[in-house]
């Protein structure tokens, strides 16, 4: 690999690991680069995943530093999404993806607009608890299916799941999507890992320029909250929605 795609490459990563760790949509980011530096498909979504799950590690962490992080539902959506997302890849191998991509749009761009004219939709908390643990089992077993069979706009569908179903702000909704994604990532990657899809030489240290990029945006979220992250969920779902129909229609 020239050393010009290289450290593009790795910029790329410092990036989308910011952006994950903040609203999702990452994988936007890092898989186009990792297809245009050479990887064969196949090769570039382990690749991918294993970065982004190295990005979530360490994102996670740094959430779990904090008192926002409900903890008891967090780890039981982080064992959830394990699972369902290894349910997901695995299904992926016998199915074509295509069939779920125009459900995805569609939940994408409703979720664009519904933040779009509701500028409170979370800015203030009032927290349910007892939804907290059914909603975060719930999505961790449809989203997490989802995670391992498509993936993108996970991060914002978990986030939108807490503001709406829980009652989270958005900070705490980032945060606590996030460590669920985490799980989400680890089941995936280690089916990708067992079926020898990941180039481990592009992926180590695209996975190192992820992480930093992980840890940098814990703190932003939780410093800024609200005011970074609605403008930063607005921009990364309308290019997902782009990017989507482009490649739907293509």
């Amino acid at each position: 690999m020239d050393n010009e795609v290289f450290l593009l490459l790795m910029l790329v990563g410092v990036f989308a690991g910011f952006v994950d760790s903040a609203v999702g949509g990452g994988g936007l980011l890092r898989l186009p680069a990792i297809l245009w530096a050479g990887l064969p498909p196949h090769i570039a979504l382990g690749t991918n995943k294993f970065a982004s799950t190295a990005a979530a590690a360490v994102a996670s962490a740094k959430y779990l530093q904090s008192d926002i992080v409900p903890r008891k539902a967090a780890f039981i959506g982080w064992i959830v999404m394990i699972i369902f997302s290894m349910v997901g890849t695995y299904a992926v191998l016998l199915v074509e993806p295509d069939i779920l991509l125009p459900i995805v749009i569609v939940v994408l761009i409703a979720l664009f607009f519904y933040v779009l004219f509701n500028p409170k939709f979370g800015k203030e908390e009032d927290i349910q608890e007892e939804k907290v643990i059914p909603l975060t089992v719930g999505m961790g077993t449809g989203i997490g299916f989802y995670e391992g069979f498509l993936g993108p706009g996970t991060g914002s569908m978990l986030m939108a799941g807490y503001i709406k179903g829980a009652g989270f702000g958005m900070d705490r909704a980032a945060a606590t999507a996030r460590i669920l994604n985490f799980g989400g990532n680890i089941g995936s990657y280690a089916i990708f890992a067992v079926a020898a899809s990941v180039n481990y030489e592009v992926a180590i240290p695209f996975a190192l320029a992820n992480m930093i990029g992980g840890y940098l945006a814990p703190g932003y979220v939780l410093k800024y909250g609200y005011a970074l992250l609605r403008p930063m969920f607005l921009v990364v779902a309308a290019i997902m929605i782009t990017v989507q129909i482009v490649g739907y229609l293509g």
